[in-house]
């Protein structure tokens, strides 16, 4: 062990945490995994999220959905005031979103007006998620926008079987045998004689 570099007046305090760090050099510090959205270990994803800027975390959020919260942050914070921006922030919570703005409703709206429409899937959506996700939506929007409408609508996705059947069948009546008239044809001829008889008697001379 190399001699220590600190004074001859250093306090007790010192002197331990030069002892205690003394092999910290030699500990490995995986910079790399500590600061990828997709390595980084699940407990220390807090931290990143706030290395990274990120503006809303929820601690009951799943694994996937923080992971994807951090790696959109860059993107959120380079790109905000745009449209981009407002979907990349609510899209990683599971929601979907559309933007209609002025020009694209009709009759058209006032100027630098738009209304949302955000599909919540099947996860819901409470009172206070609802509050932050306007909060979140106003902080992303360009500030020459004006939200003027949001639409909540839940989707709910299942497996739907649809079947059909065919039932054929035929009525078959069978009546007793009635034999059909014979017709014959043929020539007819008619024919006639006559018969004439004389009878002659002779008598004797009286």
């Amino acid at each position: 062990m190399t001699k220590p570099l600190l004074p001859s007046g250093s306090t007790p305090l010192e002197l331990a945490a030069a002892e205690a760090l003394a092999d910290a050099m030699t500990l490995p510090v995986p910079l790399r995994t500590l600061t990828n959205p997709d390595t980084c270990p699940v407990n220390l994803l807090p931290y990143l999220a706030w290395a990274l800027s990120v503006d809303r975390w929820d601690q009951d959020w799943s694994e996937s959905t923080k992971r994807k919260v951090i790696k959109a942050s860059w993107y959120i914070h380079k790109h905000k005031g745009t449209i981009g921006a407002l979907r990349r922030v609510v899209e990683p919570l599971g929601y979907l979103i559309e933007v209609i703005e002025w020009f694209q409703q009709k009759p058209a709206a006032p100027r630098g007006t738009f209304r949302l429409r955000v599909g919540v899937l099947d996860t819901g959506i409470t009172d206070a998620m609802y509050q932050e996700l306007e909060r979140m939506i106003d902080d992303a929007k360009p500030l020459t926008r004006h939200l003027v409408g949001l639409a909540i609508s839940l989707e709910a996705r299942g497996q739907v079987t649809i079947a059909a059947g065919v039932y054929l069948g035929d009525h078959l009546t069978i009546y007793p045998y009635v034999p059909s008239l014979v017709e014959v044809t043929g020539k007819t001829g008619s024919g006639g004689s006559i018969h004439i008889i004389d009878t002659l008697t002779i008598a004797g001379r009286q």
